[in-house]
């Protein structure tokens, strides 16, 4: 019926024929097959932060530090987890207490600046004596951390617009956590860094959540308001008032925080010069 068909079978015999012939004949040189594969090398120089001098260096020795790193990367993927936080709270049958809702709100946008700011400036120690060598202020050192966490909680904030499913109180709840973290917890955590003195192995993904080393009563003491003031305010607002109320006393709390900036950035500062040395002594030790 068809008498032309068997041209296919000898049109590919022909093609493959011509394919193993070239592909041969590419590969009859002895060194080709020797010769080892070189891949090409590739650099991220992230120049465009040149524009903001010392605070752009420091962001992007942070920036490659998280991406290049086992520790880092482990911990931005836990900061992620933090996002869905919200689902225990949020939930129409959840039965939890209504002032709780600030509590998640803070942890949603917050993922990150625990996880990463708990151990600031412990990420830097395998260089710390040697950074401490050089001619580096320790504000704009400060700055580069509290930036990254900033930049991170906008980020996380605005992910977490998807619990608007729940409505524009749970988001709003949210947004105000992540004020309060800018202006108020992102301060605390880098305060309580400087007592915390636990080298950080960056090749491992062990204790992304926190290490019992860390543990003191300072940093302890510093912990408290990061969740306790948030949770008395909201009850406080929601006492005497409403929902509302409780949210505008949180965010006026992380906006004063905010405004107040420098003067807080003063004081952490002389901490960590205070800190210096003893920091130093303790990433000398290893175990």
């Amino acid at each position: 019926h068809s008498p032309g068909l068997f041209l296919v079978p000898l049109l590919l015999l022909v093609g493959l024929y011509k394919i193993t012939y070239d592909f041969f004949k590419n590969q009859l040189y002895l060194d080709a097959g020797l010769a080892t594969k070189s891949t090409v090398a590739k650099t991220e120089n992230l120049s465009w932060l040149n524009q903001f001098g010392t605070l752009g260096t420091f962001l992007k020795n942070d920036i490659k530090l998280i991406k290049r790193n086992k520790r880092s990367k482990t911990t931005v993927g836990m900061s992620i987890l933090f996002l869905f936080y919200g689902f225990i709270f949020f939930r129409e049958n959840s039965h939890q207490p209504e002032v709780m809702k600030i509590f998640a709100g803070i942890f949603v946008s917050g993922g990150f600046l625990f996880t990463f700011g708990q151990f600031v400036p412990s990420w830097d120690s395998s260089y710390y004596q040697l950074m401490m060598t050089q001619n580096i202020p320790y504000k704009g050192y400060l700055s580069s951390k509290w930036w990254l966490m900033v930049i991170a909680t906008i980020i996380t904030t605005t992910i977490a617009s998807f619990y608007l499913y729940f409505g524009w109180q749970v988001y709003l709840t949210i947004v105000v956590g992540a004020i309060y973290n800018i202006g108020v917890n992102s301060h605390l955590v880098l305060l309580g860094g400087a007592y915390t003195k636990t080298p950080i192995d960056l090749s491992s993904g062990k204790g992304a959540f926190g290490d019992k080393k860390a543990f003191n009563v300072k940093t302890m003491l510093i912990s408290l308001p990061q969740l306790g003031l948030p949770v008395l305010l909201y009850w406080l607002g929601s006492k005497f008032g409403n929902a509302n109320l409780g949210l505008a006393l949180v965010a006026s709390m992380g906006v004063i925080g905010f405004a107040l900036k420098d003067k807080v950035f003063s004081l952490i500062e002389k901490i960590y010069k205070s800190e210096k040395y003893a920091t130093i002594a303790a990433y000398k030790q290893k175990g």
